[in-house]
């Protein structure tokens, strides 16, 4: 069995969610911009995550040196606190929230060679800095991949009461850049009775944000789970896709696992944090096929599946427990 989490960090920002635990309760409201105060709440992430002893943590909406969050690491320094060696981040763009944003050169963003203006910041004594999504895992990771998503369009809105043909009329407002992470991982033993050292232990593991917009984040979503499912092994995308279930199952690209609302942190009323599978194989009638007679890999389904409001966020956390389908149903 393996657990998945995802969860979308707003930038370790301390939620609502923070006030529903004493443990974490003389958090709320920290300021974050303080370094020492966002390593304080990191640690009691990690506390809480531990806790509920995920395999695979997916995140999205991560700081890479931002000044609103300390300037610190947070994939390096959450990856510290739960002790696994397997995480990696990739930026959906380098430089601040606020100022130049630019593609970096390599979504690790690890050197001032990644970013354009690296050498400049380096110069100056500021660390890379990127935004973006990241992946950790405790077990083995046998590769990694990042797949850019691309952008919605531009949206352009009147304002003022200038004439119509003066530039100042106008408002321009640019999407963000999406980005996938996705990891093959390892995992003989942990998928049933999967043959180890084959590609039917591997289980690639995908984390994504998409666009506000839902017909900019269905293409993105297909974007994102065709270059997952062109890795071996069994799949599952997570994230914040900013769309509904009955969206997913509209679309029909995979299978949605586990349930329950995930939107706002706490009150949630909406499902839009979501893990995805590989789709039911269909025999020639067009019905699914019986257990046994699935090709390898088996499918994957989920045998629990939960939600839980953490120190940080506007969202909850959501994870699924994956097991392959027995031959006997």
């Amino acid at each position: 069995m393996i657990r998945v989490l995802t969860l979308n960090l707003q930038h370790a920002q301390p939620g609502a969610g923070a006030a529903l635990d004493p443990m974490t309760a003389p958090l709320a409201g920290a300021d974050i911009r303080d370094v020492g105060a966002a390593r304080e709440v990191l640690a009691a992430l990690a506390d809480q995550l531990r806790a509920l002893a995920p395999d695979v943590i997916a995140l999205q909406e991560v700081d890479l040196g931002q000044a609103r969050s300390g300037r610190i690491d947070q994939v390096t320094e959450l990856a510290r606190h739960l002790g696994w060696t397997h995480h990696r981040f990739a930026a959906a763009y380098a430089g601040p929230v606020a100022g130049l944003r630019r593609r970096p050169r390599r979504s690790a963003l690890d050197s001032p060679a990644d970013d354009v203006l690296g050498a400049l910041r380096d110069s100056a004594g500021l660390p890379p800095a990127g935004f973006g999504n990241a992946l950790l895992s405790r077990l083995p990771v046998s590769s990694w991949h990042v797949r850019r998503l691309g952008r919605g369009p531009a949206l352009v809105t009147r304002r003022g009461e200038r004439p119509a043909w003066d530039p100042r009329s106008y408002t321009i407002h640019t999407s963000t850049a999406r980005v996938m992470i996705a990891a093959t991982l390892t995992a003989d033993g942990a998928l049933g009775d999967a043959a180890p050292g084959t590609t039917d232990s591997d289980l690639a593991v995908g984390s994504t944000h998409l666009a506000t917009r839902s017909d900019v984040a269905t293409t993105q979503l297909v974007d994102a789970w065709a270059a997952l499912t062109s890795l071996p092994g069994h799949h599952l995308l997570a994230g914040d896709f900013n769309l509904r279930a009955d969206a997913l199952t509209r679309l029909g690209t995979a299978r949605a696992l586990g349930a329950g609302a995930t939107f706002p942190a706490v009150g949630p009323h909406h499902r839009i944090d979501h893990l995805l599978t590989d789709p039911w194989p269909l025999g020639p009638d067009g019905l699914p096929l019986a257990p046994g007679a699935c090709p390898q890999p088996t499918p994957l389904h989920a045998t629990a599946w939960g939600v839980r409001s953490l120190v940080v966020s506007d969202h909850a956390a959501t994870w699924v427990d994956l097991e392959p389908v027995s031959a006997d149903g």
